[in-house]
């Protein structure tokens, strides 16, 4: 195996790491709320206009 083929797998676990790390944060418990809120904030935004369209 030369430098290269190391890079490569290098990156790959990395990757993997970083993408399973993701995961575990997008998922995790502590995170639901502001998900939770972010999800809502397109529906309970009342800075649109609600007179008559012209």
């Amino acid at each position: 195996m030369d430098f290269q083929d190391i890079a490569r797998i290098a990156v790959t676990v990395v990757s993997f790491f970083c993408f399973l790390g993701i995961c575990a944060w997008a998922y995790s418990r502590k995170s639901r709320s502001g998900f939770e809120e972010a999800a809502q904030a397109p529906l309970l935004d009342d800075d649109t206009p609600h007179g008559p369209r012209a």
